[in-house]
Order: C-alpha cells, then sequence, then structure tokens
C-alpha cells in the first residue's frame, strides 16, 4: 500500500473513512497531520475499551492489539456502531476469537457493565430512564443501567438483576429495552443492539 501525501488532507472530514481502521493509519507519512489525527481517533477507542475493561488485557497482553486490531477490521466489515453498544459487539466478536475459550461470565458482566454506563453517559432520550440488557448466556438475569433520577446521586447505578419470573432471552445474543419510567413493571419484548 502507497503512502499518502500529506497535502490532500485539510479538514477532518478528509479522514473520516480513516478514523476508526487502523490499517489506514500505514497509509500516511508518520509525520503527517493525517497520521496523527488517525491515531488520536484510533488510540480513542482503544482506551474506551480498555480502560473500562481492563481485564481484556488479560486476555491478549498489555498493548491489546491482539484483540482491538482484529475487532476493529471486524466491526468495519459488519458496519456495526460505536455507540453505547460497543462493548457487546466486542463481546460477540470475542465469542468468534481465538480467546472464546477463555471467556467467563465474570467478562461479560463487566462487559454489558460497561455498555450500560455509556448508555447512561450519552443517551439524551428524556422518553428512557432505565436500560435493561439480556443475554442468552446469562440464564434469566439481566444487567440493567438507571439513568440519574436526582441531582443528590453520586454514582452511576448499574446492576445485575435477577426476577423471581425469569424473562425469555434474547433472540440475537443480546437484546437490551428501555423503561419510561423507574420501575421495571413491564417486558415489551427484546429490542436488538443497535448496529
Amino acid at each position: 500500500m502507497g503512502r499518502l501525501s500529506p497535502a490532500p488532507v485539510r479538514i477532518d472530514a478528509d479522514l473520516l473513512e480513516d478514523f476508526a481502521d487502523p490499517a489506514r493509519q500505514d497509509a500516511y507519512p508518520r509525520d503527517s497531520r493525517g497520521y496523527v489525527r488517525v491515531d488520536i481517533s484510533i488510540r480513542a477507542y482503544w482506551h474506551t475499551l480498555f480502560d473500562q475493561v481492563p481485564q481484556l488485557l488479560d486476555l491478549c497482553g498489555p498493548d491489546g492489539r491482539t484483540i482491538f486490531l482484529p475487532f476493529m477490521q471486524w466491526a468495519k466489515e459488519k458496519k456495526v456502531s460505536f455507540n453505547w453498544a460497543f462493548y457487546l459487539w466486542v463481546y460477540e466478536w470475542l465469542l468468534q476469537s481465538e480467546f472464546r475459550d477463555r471467556l467467563d461470565t465474570d467478562l461479560l458482566l463487566k462487559m454489558m457493565s460497561a455498555a450500560g454506563g455509556r448508555w447512561i453517559g450519552t443517551d439524551r432520550d428524556t422518553d428512557h430512564c432505565v436500560i435493561i440488557m439480556g443475554c442468552r448466556l446469562l440464564e434469566g438475569s439481566v444487567v440493567v443501567g438507571w439513568k440519574l433520577n436526582s441531582l443528590a446521586t453520586t454514582v452511576i447505578p448499574v446492576e445485575r438483576i435477577e426476577f423471581e419470573k425469569p424473562l425469555p432471552s434474547p433472540s440475537g445474543l443480546f437484546g437490551c429495552f428501555y423503561t419510561p419510567t423507574f420501575e421495571l413493571d413491564h417486558f415489551p419484548g427484546w429490542q436488538p443492539i443497535p448496529r
């Protein structure tokens, strides 16, 4: 792959296709603005993943490349979004990877908790107070993310809940639904996680 001249890159919009593609970074000379911008973008995704779930580094080593780079390629091919569901997509990829035999419920719960925390921090929909995430692998329990309902709250609550009468499993690996109040008093059915 030939290197690009640093001259054509004038604004970040010229780089959008490359911001989430580590393989494209080498197309830019190391001393170019394009290389630096793509590197910063890729590092943001790396930190989003491994700062929230550092246990992943126990699977793959301190640089995380054997998880991060193949996942980013898979995500590009599958056209998945990097919204709150980012962590769930990573887990789905892990189940198809060389790491699948080293996964456990604890890591699954950490990934789902990170997704719930990211939803709480980024979702601005006033009709959604709670997200409930299910996974076929959790055998009836769910992970719940509660938006803050008071200014006095100092933590972002995400917890695992088991209902007296378990909910059915989602049709995909993961599913979610939202509630308009802080009560978990109805089950509208599972929605697929956003792509």
